[in-house]
């Protein structure tokens, strides 16, 4: 029910003023949330003192903070994909909101009881997660600062992002110059018990011609409901083309994807507005799979939009592998290669007309390596590839019993591990005083036969990430595909933790 209250303020010195103060427990707070923020720190103090007596001043501070409390407590929550429809969240090119509630609600676990568990740890910084202090007051303040805590994950700006999935950062990456392109964020809040979230949430940055471009919209952040989580892993489930069936449910807006630089088409009677309009409309099927944009015929004619793919993998000795595929005959005629930078040094890849492929180049693998398909004449860019990550997008795995974790990553081409350990292990070096990681050029290897080792109190300590330290080493032994660290408690080959495999 709508409840208004009408202030009329008489006693000041000038004019009078009148002050209209809406608000219930719906949308119409989220409405006027953004004038009260404004109003209450600036021109509440300017008004209070035009009072005769400065104890009246109290009932109209406490009717203007009240909606933004009510507002700050509790935002809207979304309860299924309906929900997500009409709201702005992730759904334009190149926005990516959607697609990172679609990975993140595939890795958590929602049982009847709405409990809530994640396979990743967001203080540990899995995927880019970072601690998120709140300072604006977006979401309901935290009983406990010592064990709860707000974790955000999606600022694609960062390193710590590289780790992502292809899908989820390939907006950012062909639409390189858009203010749009990274404004979606998800955030959790942890529990004290560390193996529950207690809640999921979507929100976004306020545009960058706005003065608050740093700050979260509280009039476009949602809470997502267990119901929500469990939907979304459930709509799509054992299907190949499960995030275009999510997107199509949400009613992401597939139109507003220019796809002239991605299309082939034959014949005079289809345009490329005619493959705008038709994406919009086609259900997901089979055939359209994440890679495959849309396809459109006639009697005529035929045309076919897939996406262009660029990634850095590994060789067998460690060096960069440029694989590429679904560059359209209209790019290769003009002339087209591939150039991959870090640091503002740069390789160049030639592709000779092939519309797929692999090229090998003398570059070691190292994080931060950018794939990018530029004309050969005058080296402009027309899209970009994932940025490597030095873990091949890998989670660190934990060790069994043990507040730590084992993660394969490289450095100039060899293979390496780390060693996190919990703060609150405290005495690890005796626990795993005889304690070592084995490295395996193939994980199909048997424990004894380790291509080379280093005992876990030799490893050297890099840094303090969250409620975690981190201890590192460096082996002789090249990266390459079915690389594979292990963890081993005693001298005994029995291997108490293994990395995934390294991707080919």
């Amino acid at each position: 029910m709508l409840t208004s209250v009408f202030i009329y303020i008489e006693k000041l010195k000038r004019i009078p003023i009148a002050i209209v103060v809406l608000f219930n427990f719906s949308s119409i707070i989220n409405i006027i949330l953004s004038y009260y923020r404004t109003i209450t720190l600036s021109v509440i103090p300017s008004l209070c003192h035009r009072f005769t007596m400065g104890r009246e001043c109290l009932p109209f501070i406490f009717l203007m903070l009240l909606p933004v409390a009510l507002v700050w407590a509790n935002p809207p929550t979304l309860n299924t994909t309906s929900d997500l429809i009409n709201i702005e969240f992730g759904h334009r090119f190149p926005r990516h909101g959607l697609h990172l509630l679609y990975f993140i609600a595939h890795h958590l676990d929602v049982d009847d009881n709405n409990i809530i568990r994640p396979n990743f740890v967001p203080d540990r910084g899995d995927w880019g997660f970072f601690s998120y202090s709140d300072s604006e007051g977006v979401f309901p303040p935290l009983l406990d600062q010592n064990q709860q805590g707000y974790y955000s994950v999606g600022n694609l700006n960062l390193q710590i992002s590289y780790s992502l999935p292809h899908f989820v950062t390939q907006s950012y990456r062909l639409a390189l110059g858009s203010a749009e392109r990274n404004r979606d964020r998800v955030v959790v809040r942890t529990s004290p018990n560390r193996e529950y979230l207690e809640a999921v949430y979507i929100t976004q940055r306020y545009p960058l011609n706005d003065p608050r471009s740093n700050q979260y919209d509280p009039q476009n952040t949602w809470r997502i409901s267990p119901a929500l989580l469990r939907e979304i892993r459930n709509l799509s489930a054992n299907r190949k083309d499960s995030l275009s069936v999510f997107l199509y449910t949400a009613s992401y807006d597939v139109s507003s994807i220019n796809f002239n630089k991605y299309c082939y088409y034959t014949g005079p009677d289809i345009n490329i507005d005619q493959v705008e309009e038709a994406s919009a409309q086609q259900p997901p099927t089979e055939s359209t799979a994440v890679n495959k944009r849309v396809s459109l015929s006639n009697s005529n004619n035929h045309v076919e939009c897939n996406e262009i793919f660029l990634e850095v993998k590994a060789t067998d000795k460690g060096y960069a592998r440029i694989r590429w595929s679904n560059i359209p005959d209209t790019l290769l005629d003009k002339g087209v290669q591939v150039n991959v930078c870090k640091d503002g040094s740069c390789l160049t890849s030639p592709i000779d007309k092939r519309s797929y492929g692999t090229y090998d180049i003398r570059k070691y693998l190292n994080k931060g390596l950018s794939p990018c398909l530029q004309y050969v004449v005058n080296k402009s860019e027309i899209m970009c590839g994932p940025t490597y990550d030095d873990t091949d997008r890998k989670l660190p795995v934990d060790i069994k019993g043990y507040d730590a974790s084992l993660q394969l990553y490289t450095k100039d081409g060899y293979a390496c591990a780390r060693l996190i350990i919990k703060n609150t292990f405290s005495d690890w070096m005796n626990k795993f005083g005889s304690s070592w990681v084995g490295f395996y050029s193939d994980h199909n290897k048997y424990n004894y036969n380790y291509d080379t080792h280093q005992m876990a109190t030799y490893f050297q300590y890099e840094g303090m990430v969250g409620q975690y330290n981190m201890y590192v080493y460096c082996s002789n032994m090249a990266i390459r595909p079915e690389a594979q660290a292990r963890f081993f408690l005693h001298k005994e080959y029995v291997s108490i933790a293994m990395t995934i495999p390294w991707e080919r």
